[in-house]
């Protein structure tokens, strides 16, 4: 608050006005010029302190995602029942027969409990865009998490639709499949509509789970980038081979 007193003596002058003036004029950009520094060190603090953050959680984040990225291991389960449910691309038979490993599956989760997926944290970017401290970050490094975040949220429908894939696959067995023994294996008995369903679905999970290996291999670039301090992987991803994400044999 700033606070302009009268002047003590009586102003004679023209003069003495406009030094007054002028005085008054110097005060008021003085405490201004102050404020805005204050206001400019605060936000160079916030900036810092926000791009600090940002890196740590792309750090955490690229290990939750090589972690994540060992969905790929529950691939040959769906490969596997796919094919016993349809050998040869189908069955005339009125019932068809197979024994299969449980399904990697847990109700209520995705994956199991050796391979199960975790989803990468957004919290910081979140927090920095409810709070508006998004608009201290230079353009570039905006642009940059904004299509993480983006990316993050393809990822989320990629994760629901394994997971419904998963539960489905589930929900299968508990009507279709009699569990054995440990090590024995499922014995699953269906007629051809029922294999048929039963194979499409495990068809379906092993490309939602592929779409799913996807989108982590896209945010572990921007991950790496965010935590290295660079800001300039969102031009590097726009032209990009993107065989190399789509086919990891090929890297």
């Amino acid at each position: 608050m700033l606070d302009v007193h009268a002047p003590h003596e009586t102003i004679h002058t023209w003069k003495d006005f406009v030094i007054h003036i002028a005085a008054i004029a110097i005060g008021l950009l003085l405490a201004v010029g102050l404020e805005q520094t204050v206001e400019a060190l605060r936000n160079s603090r916030q900036r810092h302190q926000l791009e600090a953050d940002l890196r740590t959680e792309a750090r955490n984040n690229k290990n939750v995602i090589e972690r994540d990225l060992h969905m790929r291991d529950l691939e040959p389960w769906f490969d596997q029942a796919e094919r016993a449910a349809f050998p040869g691309g189908g069955s005339t038979q009125p019932a068809v027969r197979f024994t299969l490993t449980p399904p990697p599956c847990i109700p209520g989760s995705v994956g199991v409990a050796a391979v199960r997926y975790f989803a990468p944290s957004e919290a910081v970017w979140t927090a920095a865009t409810q709070s508006g401290l998004v608009v201290l970050l230079p353009v570039e490094q905006s642009r940059m998490q904004a299509r993480l975040a983006h990316n993050y949220a393809l990822l989320e429908a990629n994760r629901d639709k394994v997971y419904d894939d998963c539960q489905a696959i589930l929900a299968m067995r508990q009507r279709l499949a009699h569990t054995g023994s440990p090590g024995t294996g499922d014995a699953w008995a269906m007629d051809p509509e029922q294999a048929e369903k039963f194979a499409a679905t495990a068809s379906q999970a092993k490309v939602d789970i592929q779409a799913l290996l996807f989108r982590l291999r896209w945010s572990e670039v921007y991950e790496d980038g965010i935590a290295r301090g660079e800001a300039d992987d969102d031009l590097k991803m726009m032209t990009i081979d993107q065989t190399r994400y789509e086919d990891p044999s090929a890297q």
